[in-house]
C-alpha cells in the first residue's frame, strides 16, 4: 500500500495477490462512526482490464464488539457476504475504468 492511513488498510493474501483483505473504519459524524468494516477485494485474472469484486464479510461497532464472522447484525447499509455496489466494483462493470489503481475502493467511501 503506497498511501497508508488510519481510516483503512488492505493487504493481499501471501499466496494470492488476487485476494485483498481490508478494514475501514465507518466515517466520524456518520452513523457508521466507530464501526470497523472488514471485507475482501477480489480482482479477476485480467485485472485491471475488469474490476474487481468487493464484498464486506463482518462489521463491528464499539457498542457490539461481538460482530465478527457469523456473528454480524444487520447495519441497514450492507449484507455481511455480500458484494458491495460501488460503481468502481464488478457490481457495476460498465463504469469501470482500468487506469484506477487498486486503492480506488477506499477512495470512494462505501458509505456514501
Amino acid at each position: 500500500m503506497t498511501d497508508p492511513s488510519d481510516q483503512y488498510f488492505a493487504a493481499p493474501l501471501e499466496d494470492n495477490m488476487f485476494d485483498w483483505h481490508f478494514t475501514i473504519r465507518g466515517p466520524r459524524d456518520t452513523e457508521f462512526a466507530g464501526g470497523v468494516y472488514h471485507g475482501r477485494i477480489l480482482l479477476p485474472s485480467d485485472y485491471p482490464f475488469k474490476p474487481p469484486n468487493i464484498i464486506l464479510l463482518t462489521v463491528r461497532t464499539l457498542a457490539n464488539h461481538a460482530a465478527w464472522l457469523n456473528d454480524v447484525k444487520p447495519n441497514g447499509r450492507f449484507e455481511v457476504k455480500k458484494k458491495i455496489c460501488l460503481s468502481i466494483s464488478a457490481y457495476h462493470p460498465e463504469h469501470w475504468q482500468p487506469a484506477w489503481g487498486g486503492m480506488s475502493p477506499f477512495h470512494l467511501s462505501p458509505f456514501s
